[in-house]
């Protein structure tokens, strides 16, 4: 990782918060407004201010649009106009990504397709300009890797062209379904699904974030203010703590099974897997009554703990389970594909305390050159470790 930044969202997220937030950080006004000239989009003036929320300082971005709202779009007819556009390809990729996954999220909300989904708040000049906005200045920041705090849920309904609706919106909870929310709290919606989607589009992590020396802080205010705090997006930029790196905190979660056909664990190791457990394994025991039995051990995240909870409910016949935090220490780790002459290979390259890399090719990889019959196992671990060492010694060159 060779930068971090956090987003602190204390009174949620909303497109033009994060752009704030972020110029706040980055200083990068200038590049924005060349860049933004650059997408076929008219009608609107952005202006930056200094304000303050609940007597806290930072930065204002309003997106004033001269003929309204308009009409409203489609996906691809906002693809399009990206597409169009001079962006960077990096910007315009993400941006993309961004208005791809609120189609999405729109679509299954309102059971359809992404494609037939009418955007009207998202679809409007300032929220494109948003988007836009956002995607930019994170790539300007090097699009590191991101963090991010707990959501506030908001509270009340909001107003959209369908309706009231309640909070946190339909489509901004399709968006961040696997975040942690702090239902109830704050008053009137506090995470939009602008914002939501750029958090996606960043590609935010809700896990815990590692040690990290901070080098910057930026404050992007919303436009409302909001009873008892103020209206405020906070990023931290910073770098890794080496002491801090390869270590995180997880869950270990137990239970004790002695009364399931062991058929049953394929598809509860499957299940647990996908709900995002870490490692599973099943140890052998002996349980209470003198009966051989099993131990269920898995490690997840906190935040996906009741997810991983209910699909172990939902296969096994565990009628409880027990969890407790351990730290964790584990080697800097790079992915990477290598090219041999019995195709593609992935390998994971984990770096060890010395500094030296030791490759590891990945074994789905290896299991199928195996069984189409054209090498063994230690043929092909001989040319992945060929392969690694002449990259290697292109890249010294």
């Amino acid at each position: 990782m060779s930068g971090l930044l956090y987003f602190d969202c204390f009174s949620g997220i909303a497109g033009d918060m994060t752009t704030a937030a972020l110029l706040s950080l980055s200083g990068a006004e200038v590049a924005l407004r060349k860049a933004l000239k650059g997408v076929p989009l008219s009608g609107y003036r952005i202006s930056v201010t200094r304000g303050t929320s609940g007597g806290v300082a930072g930065t204002r971005v309003d997106v004033d649009v001269s003929r309204g709202k308009g009409a409203a779009r489609r996906l691809p007819d906002i693809v399009a106009l990206l597409r169009a556009s001079s962006l960077p390809g990096g910007v315009r990729a993400r941006a993309i990504s961004c208005f791809e996954r609120l189609g999405e999220a729109e679509a299954k909300v309102h059971g359809t397709t992404a494609d037939k989904v009418h955007f009207h708040e998202v679809g409007a000049v300032d929220a494109i300009v948003d988007v836009v906005s956002g995607c930019f200045l994170f790539e300007h920041l090097g699009a590191p890797k991101a963090f991010c705090s707990s959501l506030p849920g908001g509270s009340g309904e909001a107003w959209s062209e369908h309706g009231k609706i309640p909070v946190p919106g339909p489509a901004t909870l399709e968006l961040l379904r696997d975040a942690p929310w702090r239902f109830g709290e704050g008053d009137g919606e506090l995470v939009t699904p602008t914002g939501a989607a750029l958090l996606r589009a960043f590609d935010v992590s809700f896990g815990r974030p590692p040690g990290m020396t901070v080098r910057g802080v930026g404050i992007g205010l919303g436009h409302r203010e909001i009873s008892g705090r103020p209206n405020l997006l906070r990023v931290v930029s910073g770098e890794p703590v080496p002491a801090a790196l390869g270590r995180d905190r997880v869950l270990e979660v137990e239970a004790n099974i002695d009364d399931m056909s062991p058929q049953r664990f394929e598809i509860l190791i499957e299940r647990t897997l996908a709900a995002g457990a870490l490692d599973v394994a099943i140890l052998p025991a002996t349980m209470k009554k003198n009966r051989p039995g099993w131990v269920l051990r898995l490690l997840c995240p906190e935040e996906r703990l009741e997810i991983v909870s209910s699909a172990v409910f939902s296969v096994s016949t565990a009628i409880g389970l027990r969890f407790h935090a351990c730290d964790r220490m584990k080697l800097d780790r790079a992915a990477s594909t290598l090219e041999t002459r019995y195709g593609r290979v992935r390998v994971k390259e984990a770096t060890l305390p010395d500094g030296s890399v030791r490759p590891v090719p990945e074994y789905d990889d290896v299991k199928r050159i195996v069984r189409s019959k054209a090498a063994t196992f230690d043929e092909v671990a001989i040319e992945v470790a060929k392969a690694w060492q002449a990259r290697i010694s292109h890249q010294g060159s």
